[in-house]
């Protein structure tokens, strides 16, 4: 986790030696596009759930309710106590869902990326901020000592909003801090001992609402029963501004009567149409080893935005997918749309990637049409479409290098920096802009570093086929670098920014982007700001989270969004200067004008 706080220091990226030999990479795919593939109606099981009404929240009270927890800084070389002693506060805590998804084994098919460079230089006009970090994360009401840091982010009306784990905060476009740090147990109105995981905002433009989501996974009794459920929470504003009041909602996930459950929903990616608010989540077991493939969720926006006027509760449609033809799907994301685009006609877009192998050569690509039915008054199910896309390689990444430097955590400052554990080669948080699907993920690549690939879908739905091809697709590389949880954020015309952490044996953790027009990603890939030492939080020591557990818990997700004449983007970072006990992760918020787009 980061601290937020004054500027980054300008600390060199590169040292003077790997300077001319580190560079960055794009590589398009060639020749003729394969043939797209059709595909029909999926065989989902459906129910329905009830959405529940937790009450109201005014946000700018509760953020002046906070009482923050004081952080001590570290001296240098104390002694590490491991989690689950006696004694150590609960203040600590690790999410490890990623060694869930792992395969065992070693890629065979990592793409081998051409190259370009890689500058210092930005973007005319670019400029950023610090923004929530460990420190302020675990000093909120409920916040603890957490990794990694999951990266929410949304925009809109002149405000940016920053949901960074268990803490969010609003600033003004420029970066002044309107309302927090505040964490998740009082924006959801619940107890401060409630664990919340995977933060997420939405800022719909044609309704001027913001939309803040999280879960809570459930409690189990010694022989397994449920004590308490898992819940799924979404607080919907009242208003434009986005530090005032939130109707918040709430719908069960613990699945109890499904075998291995209770449950809960991890991953609970986030996505809208005009007609909807979509949830997609992977439902694992509380107790047990249990995993049960993926649940999708789509509820009425529209009815849900005007059900404390109307009295009108939206049913909450839910699809289980427990097989596809990957074996057991995870990571079905769903897709928003760029303020001033165009939403899919009546349709609500998601893809897949392969987790169950270590390397692939296809996507998935979902489709749930009809979803102005949401809204009807007696609504029904949409149907839910999918077909598979054949495409460029990728592989399951390897951890990330980053450069030596002081880690107070450390014997010594001539410790070796842990590896940074990248993400698993997931397609999360597509866009769909211009009648077109932008999708990307983390790669490893056969020079042993970390890419991105990524994807533009052209996407059609007619007579009950849905059918998929690929308009543009390519690796973006940075030669003995790494590139970590990508995003690609675009405008209402279809160019913007693909951003992305950047870490290596020459560079400490640092965010970073490339130009993106209407063919994909061009030019070098440039660093917004430079990091200013190693990641030195507890998931990187063993003493700390055991011997099975290896490399630094780095990140879920970045994210990124256009407001006005600008595009937003967020991703992790190491900043200067701000640490508290266990953590010194930071994020940081940067903007820029979009690029002309293709001629």
């Amino acid at each position: 986790m980061l601290a937020v706080g004054g500027g980054v220091a300008v600390t060199p990226l590169l040292s003077s030696p790997a300077s001319a030999g580190t560079t960055t990479t794009i590589s398009g795919g060639g020749g003729a596009p394969p043939s797209p593939t059709f595909g029909g109606v999926v065989n989902a099981p459906t129910f329905t759930l009830p959405l529940t009404n937790v009450g109201q929240v005014d946000l700018a009270a509760a953020a002046a309710a906070q009482v923050h927890r004081s952080v001590a800084a570290i001296p240098q070389g104390a002694a590490l106590v491991p989690l689950g002693s006696a004694g150590v506060p609960p203040y600590r805590t690790v999410d490890n869902r990623l060694l869930t998804h792992a395969p065992a084994g070693t890629p065979s098919n990592a793409p081998s990326p051409l190259t370009t460079a890689l500058t210092a230089a930005n973007v005319k006009g670019e400029r950023g901020f610090s923004a929530i970090g460990g420190v302020q994360q675990a000093s909120t009401q409920g916040g603890t000592d957490l990794e990694p840091p999951d990266q929410g982010l949304c925009a809109g009306g002149g405000y940016v909003v920053e949901f960074v784990n268990n803490a969010l905060a609003v600033y003004s476009a420029s970066g002044a801090q309107l309302l927090g740090p505040i964490g998740s147990p009082a924006v959801f109105k619940q107890p401060s001992t409630d664990f919340f995981s995977d933060s997420h905002c939405y800022y719909d433009a044609p309704t001027k609402r913001w939309f803040l989501q999280e879960f809570i996974v459930g409690t189990v009794g010694s022989s397994g029963q449920e004590l308490t459920p898992s819940l799924q929470f979404e607080a919907v504003s009242t208003s434009p501004d986005p530090t005032g009041t939130y109707d918040v909602w709430s719908w069960d996930t613990a699945d109890a009567a499904t075998p291995g459950c209770p449950c809960f929903g991890d991953y609970d990616n986030l996505g809208a149409d005009d007609n909807g608010i979509y949830v997609a989540t992977d439902e694992f077991s509380i107790a047990g080893p249990a995993y049960n493939g993926v649940v999708l969720y789509a509820i009425s926006k529209e009815t849900l935005e005007t059900a404390p006027q109307t009295g009108i509760v939206p049913p909450v449609f839910g699809y289980r997918l427990t097989k596809d033809p990957f074996g057991q799907p995870y990571i079905v994301s769903p897709a928003s749309t760029p303020p001033g685009a165009r939403f899919a006609p009546n349709t609500e877009y998601f893809v897949e990637s392969n987790g169950n192998a270590l390397s692939d050569d296809h996507l998935m690509v979902y489709a749930l049409n009809d979803t102005s039915n949401l809204a009807s008054s007696a609504p029904t199910p949409p149907t839910l479409y999918r077909t598979e896309v054949k495409t460029e390689p990728y592989a399951f990444p390897n951890d990330a290098a980053q450069r030596p430097g002081p880690r107070p955590l450390g014997t010594s400052v001539q410790d070796p920096p842990g590896g940074i554990q990248a993400d698993f080669d997931a397609a999360m948080e597509p866009t769909y802009v211009g009648g077109r699907l932008y999708a990307e993920l983390d790669t490893a690549t056969a020079g042993g570093s970390d890419a991105v690939d990524w994807f533009i879908l052209q996407p059609s739905l007619s007579g009950g086929t849905l059918a998929a091809t690929i308009a543009h697709q390519g690796v973006v590389a940075v030669t003995d670098t790494s590139l970590l949880y990508p995003y690609t954020a675009l405008d209402a015309s279809g160019v913007g920014y693909l951003l992305f952490s950047l870490s290596g044996p020459h560079s400490y953790p640092s965010p970073a982007y490339i130009s993106y027009n209407t063919l994909g990603p061009t030019g070098p890939v440039m660093v917004a700001t430079p990091g200013a030492a190693p990641e030195d939080s507890f998931t990187c020591y063993a003493a700390f989270v055991g011997p099975s557990y290896g490399g630094c818990r780095w990140g879920d997700y970045s994210m990124g969004v256009a407001m006005g004449q600008r595009v937003f983007m967020a991703t992790e970072m190491v900043p200067q200067g701000y640490r508290d006990t266990l953590t010194n992760w930071g994020t940081y918020i940067w903007s820029a004008p979009p690029p002309v787009p293709a001629g």
